[in-house]
């Protein structure tokens, strides 16, 4: 006969082990398993809002910011006219020129720690850092007399305001909208360098007679204070949900700074930026000598140039409809640099003029074009901020070299034709690179196709 026991123990190993809870007994079979934990989130949510309030006020926000930074170091052509001569008319044109381009590469090149800074969830640290900077660098140059003093406040301290802005002006809006829509917020946004760079120079080309250099440079200050005040408090940055938490490591790997897409995109910007100034720089003094001293109008072909850049900076939204993207910008790219070679036949007001007008429609088209293209090539938008800040390394360089090096060929060549040639074959090579990009992405289109 079976042992009592071991016919127990069969008996158990036959039944399902008991859970009981209250009066109700379950099985652990019918116990159901728990939720799995939700993936981490790295966007706000599920897409764009496309539009609403907050939306169009951050393209109002960007909007300022573009004035304040790109509008402001548009304007130093008519500061290099004046320091000429009246304030430093002892010093060379390259050696005032780098007022100006040290005002742009600490714009630009600062934007590498920025750009992260922006990433991690500081946009509102850096606009109050960068309102304050430019409305102190422009108290101090209007009590400055010697070039030292000028450097530091208008060159580096002005210079290092707008860099706190410039991230953030570029890399505000994109989130806010979807791709199909974003060439013209970008480009509405932007209108707002061109529109700065007229009124800025109207206002001291207008108030300097008057009211002499300090007080006119000191009304540009109050102006440029208020409308980044009203832009820093309205603005609201769309982060990632982890943004507080990346490290400056992850943001870098995350931002894929190795990909030959960008690598290229970055080395067609320097180059546009080596060029891109010299008209800036020396339009007016150009046309003093062919065919525009003593006329009042060539006080104000600067202000020109960049009104025209305000039409210019809308061609985006409608050139990339019917070309796409990156073909739209080699179209405005190559267009800004044949305006330059015509600029070199120039000989009569009229000539100024209409360079003027060219000049500042095509380069306006390219100031906008170029952070669309980006955010083309750019997966992952909450990375933007940390590329825009290594791309403006770049173009900082270009810009810090690019006026110099120009006036150097001037001074050194004793007329404008060495300085006009570097200039335009500076910007035409954008438009090759750009090219390179297009022919490397059409390639590896049809690979995957295959």
């Amino acid at each position: 006969m079976p042992n009592p026991k071991e016919a127990s123990a069969a008996i158990d190993e036959k039944s399902e082990p008991i859970v009981t809870s209250g009066s109700e007994n379950y099985t652990a079979e019918h116990i159901p398993p728990p939720p799995p934990p939700p993936p981490p989130a790295e966007v706000h949510d599920a897409g764009p809002p496309n539009g609403g309030l907050v939306a169009w006020l951050q393209v109002a926000a960007a909007f300022i910011f573009y004035g304040n930074t790109l509008g402001l170091l548009n304007t130093f052509g008519v500061y290099q006219t004046y320091y000429e001569t009246h304030l430093l008319k002892e010093y060379a044109s390259s050696d005032i020129s780098w007022i100006g381009s040290i005002q742009s590469w600490f714009l630009m090149a600062i934007g590498v720690f920025i750009g992260p800074f922006y990433d991690a969830g500081h946009c509102r640290l850096l606009l109050t850092i960068g309102t304050i900077f430019v409305a102190v660098g422009f108290m101090l140059t209007s009590i400055s007399t010697a070039y030292w003093s000028i450097f530091l406040a208008q060159g580096v301290l002005t210079g290092l305001g707008t860099s706190f802005l410039a991230i953030p002006s570029v890399a505000i809006v994109p989130p806010y909208f979807k791709p199909a829509r974003r060439p013209l917020v970008m480009g509405i946004a932007s209108l707002g360098s061109g529109l700065a760079a007229t009124i800025y120079p109207i206002i001291f080309q207008s108030l300097q007679p008057v009211i002499g250099f300090p007080w006119a440079v000191r009304v540009q200050g109050f102006i440029s204070f208020v409308l980044c005040l009203f832009a820093t408090i309205v603005a609201r940055p769309r982060y990632a949900k982890n943004a507080q938490k990346r490290t400056f490591r992850n943001l870098f790997r995350g931002a894929k700074l190795g990909d030959p897409h960008f690598i290229i995109y970055v080395i067609s910007i320097f180059f546009n930026n080596l060029g891109f100034f010299e008209p800036l720089f020396y339009l007016q003094s150009y046309a003093e000598l062919h065919g525009g001293a003593g006329l009042p109008v060539t006080k104000y072909l600067l202000s020109i140039l960049n009104g025209s850049s305000v039409f210019g900076r809308l061609m985006p939204s409608a050139l990339s409809k019917w070309f796409g993207i990156l073909n739209a910008f080699i179209i405005t790219v190559s267009l800004s640099s044949v305006s330059i070679f015509y600029w070199i036949s120039v000989s009569n007001i009229a000539g100024n003029i209409a360079f003027s007008v060219l000049y500042g429609f095509f380069s306006g088209g390219v100031v906008a074009f170029a952070p669309i293209v980006l955010t083309s090539i750019t997966e992952d938008l909450s990375y933007l901020g940390t590329r825009l800040g290594v791309l403006n390394i770049f173009k900082g360089i270009g810009s810090v070299v690019g006026a110099p090096i120009g006036g150097a060929i001037l001074q050194n060549s004793g007329g404008y034709l060495g300085m006009q040639l570097f200039s335009a074959f500076s910007v035409l090579f954008t438009g090759i690179f750009i090219g390179i990009l297009v022919l490397i992405m059409a390639v590896e289109d049809k690979k995957r196709a295959i």
